[in-house]
């Protein structure tokens, strides 16, 4: 319900701003049948939702108070509160005379928890709509009743008329006592109804106009206009957008119907216009279109028929180009940026029988209320730096309380940018970042072993525990994490936010390479620039790969009391200095770090690479393509054009092998042998040319070209993958790593 509440008022904001430009680009649109479809752009976007990602303010987490207690909601039960060490757990105190029961007192009704909930604003705004089109629908019923009650077929003379402008008689006619205005009625079967005492000579502009709406379709129109903007009947300005229709319904008829005739012609309908000017039964202004609809405007229709010039070829291009503008608003009303994002949270993941607690910063944790009964909740005592821990009650007193660790099941914590990166350089067991706002990371701490414990021998009362255990482990980590998120309006972790292209730091990179003397190892090495770029800046070893196994490892300073950031800007700072100018060289910076890892760097052989350094591509994007299932095909090709030579099904090659990869500039032809690795079900090929040694990832019509790195070049990226389509017809699959 809230998401659904959320994206009604997108809509409706997004509706708002795009009526509000069409009005002000109405003058310059010449063509009223333009501007009058122009409004169906806004009926569209004001009930689709496509595009619309507006950021909204989330909704603001409710006003706590840092508190080592529950909030117990309406109707639930309280859960065990543990004060700082575990074995201090908060119970109630026995009643003095043990006969008599304690009596709890009645919770308070949670007034604020009714006035926030979605469901009641769900319902608010479902009631609104529904009065809303009620109206309408009511009013439309009433009059139709009234008008079938009392009309009669026209005069002779009328249906003479309405039979030479209408020869396939789609629409009849009626005369009605109680209309003061003609009009036409009906969506499926329309009729015309005219007032007594029309005119003879006003016969042909009254029904040449409702004929023109009829044929338009204009009522279908019109009802689609009730129907959406009593959705967003909260929103002030939908009474402007219909008001604003109906006017270019009107304008834009009066168009179509004076649009062949001469100068005497208009005149003779303008008087008509005049003659029967009048307002429409009330209520029916958007459920029937009538020849005047207001007095007021008159002089804008009288104005606008008597010009009656038509458009030349400039005035065409530019409401074209008006409508292109106008579309592409309704379309990418909602464009945000790719990088850093910050999506409104899922309010439909709160819990909707929680169990509440108030932790530190401001912040609230719920869990499920089923299974409150289940846990003891232990809060930080002052100096502490968790958020909140969760065990099985069970678990835990069944070995014995105290200080015992049996029955954890997780703790939520709060981390700064400096406790996030030395996570990012650990093993990262037993920890699991799920949200981040504002600098700060939150993260769920898990035990990596079983912490379930029960001292009952019986299999049957073991077998009932462990699927209890079992079931909190199941449920609590998605269900609190999702609540956590919602309630205190964070957004979704996702590792990917933080690094760029691959990498840490968003600069200019460079890799070294190191082996030993007798080859037992080789290295390659990626440097960066985190705090300046060009001749003047800084380098640091970002990250390094073992090339015999292909496995990467992030580096950052480890044990600083700052972050890596402020690290490398004061760093940087000495240098500017004209202190330790070795920072500037980034081989001598992967010289001093494999001599703080051990390495004898004099006894073995330290380059630079050239080339751009493409840091993980090949794991990231180009080997779930390689290890999928699908075609393996040998072409020749020719200026581009590929002959196929050979091709095998290929269940996935398993490459022993990790290549380090540089970006490389695409060929300007294609020519020579080439192996293309066409996997099922995936968006994009990997293509390896012989000429060159070059691989290529095709996506979205675009191919991105790389090469071996120069150390690694020695064994051609073309021969590897050859040997692995042979490999293949030979029924293996797995490709070994160059020597």
């Amino acid at each position: 319900m809230a998401a659904f509440l959320l994206t009604l008022v997108k809509l409706s904001i997004l509706g708002s701003v795009l009526a509000g430009l069409l009005m002000l680009v109405r003058p310059l649109i010449r063509s009223k049948a333009a501007a009058y479809y122009l409004w169906l752009l806004v009926l569209v976007l004001l009930c689709l939702p496509w595009g619309v990602t507006i950021p909204l303010p989330a909704q603001p987490a409710e006003p706590v108070t840092q508190s080592q207690t529950q909030t117990v909601p309406s109707g639930g039960t309280q859960t065990e509160t543990v004060q700082g060490q575990m074995g201090e757990t908060t119970n109630p105190t026995a009643p003095e005379d043990p006969a008599v029961p304690e009596t709890q007192p009645p919770a308070p009704f949670d007034w604020r928890g009714l006035v926030t909930s979605p469901a009641l604003w769900f319902g608010l705004w479902a009631v609104g709509a529904a009065l809303w089109l009620g109206r309408y629908v009511w009013g439309y019923r009433r009059f139709a009743a009234l008008v079938r009650a009392s009309a009669h077929p026209a005069g002779e003379e009328a249906r003479r008329v309405l039979a030479a402008l209408d020869p396939g008689g789609r629409v009849a006619l009626l005369e009605c006592i109680h209309v003061h205005t003609p009009m036409l009625l009906g969506v499926v079967r329309p009729v015309i109804v005219l007032p007594r005492g029309v005119e003879a000579d006003r016969l042909g502009d009254i029904l040449s106009h409702e004929l023109t709406h009829a044929r338009r379709h204009d009522l279908l129109y019109k009802w689609l206009a009730a129907a959406v903007t009593s959705l967003h009947w909260f929103n002030p300005l939908m009474a402007v957008v219909r008001r604003q229709l109906a006017r270019s319904c009107e304008l834009s008829c009066d168009e179509a119907v004076t649009r062949t005739m001469d100068g005497p012609a208009r005149r003779h309908y303008g008087e008509t216009l005049l003659a029967l000017a009048a307002r429409p039964p009330r209520g029916m202004g958007v459920l029937a279109t009538t020849l005047c609809e207001e007095k007021a405007q008159l002089k804008e229709r009288l104005v606008t028929m008597m010009k009656g010039r038509k458009q030349g070829p400039a005035a065409l291009a530019a409401t074209l180009a008006l409508a292109i503008a106008l579309t592409g608003c309704a379309a990418i009303s909602g464009a945000a940026p790719s990088a850093a994002p910050t999506p409104t949270p899922d309010q439909s993941a709160l819990l909707e029988d929680g169990a509440l607690y108030d932790l530190n910063f401001d912040l609230q944790a719920a869990i499920p209320q089923d299974l409150a009964d289940q846990l003891l909740v232990e809060l930080p005592e002052e100096g502490e730096d968790f958020l909140i821990t969760v065990r099985e009650k069970r678990s835990y007193e069944a070995a014995g309380g105290g200080d015992t660790d049996m029955g954890w099941l997780f703790t939520l914590a709060r981390w700064d940018q400096a406790q996030y990166e030395q996570y990012l350089v650990s093993d990262g067991s037993g920890v699991d970042p799920f949200a981040r706002k504002d600098g700060w990371y939150y993260v769920r701490f898990h035990p990596t072993d079983v912490r379930f414990y029960s001292e009952s021998q019986d299999q049957a009362t073991l077998e009932e525990e462990s699927k209890a255990w079992e079931t909190l482990n199941t449920r609590l980590p998605e269900e609190v994490k999702a609540d956590f998120i919602a309630r205190n309006g964070l957004e979704q972790y996702d590792d990917g936010m933080y690094f760029h292209d691959g990498c840490l730091w968003d600069s200019q990179h460079r890799y070294v390479w190191f082996r030993t003397g007798d080859w037992s190892e080789s290295i390659t090495l990626l440097l960066s620039q985190p705090a300046a770029q060009g001749d003047g800046g800084v380098w640091c070893v970002e990250g390094w790969m073992d090339n015999n196994y292909g496995t990467h490892y992030l580096v950052l300073p480890r044990d600083i009391a700052t972050t890596a950031a402020d690290y490398y800007a004061q760093l940087q700072q000495q240098v500017d200095e004209g202190r330790s100018p070795g920072l500037l060289d980034p081989l001598q910076v992967a010289k001093e770090w494999l001599g703080e890892q051990g390495y004898d760097v004099g006894a073995g052989q330290t380059e630079l690479v050239e080339g751009d350094p493409a840091w993980g591509v090949y794991e990231r994007e180009i080997q779930s393509l390689v290890n999928t299932s699908g075609t393996m095909i040998q072409v020749n090709y020719k200026n581009g054009q590929a002959e196929e030579v050979d091709r095998c099904t290929s269940p996935g090659i398993r490459i022993l092998w990790v290549p380090v990869l540089v970006h490389a500039p695409a060929p300007e032809t294609l020519n020579g042998s080439a192996i293309i690795l066409d996997p099922d079900g995936e968006e994009g090929r990997v293509i390896v040319l012989e000429e060159g040694n070059l691989m290529g990832l095709e996506r979205d019509g675009k191919t991105d070209w790389y090469a071996r790195a120069g150390h690694l070049s020695q064994t051609g990226l073309y021969n590897l993958f050859l040997a692995g389509y042979e490999m293949l017809v030979q029924g293996q699959e797995e490709l070994p790593a160059p020597t």
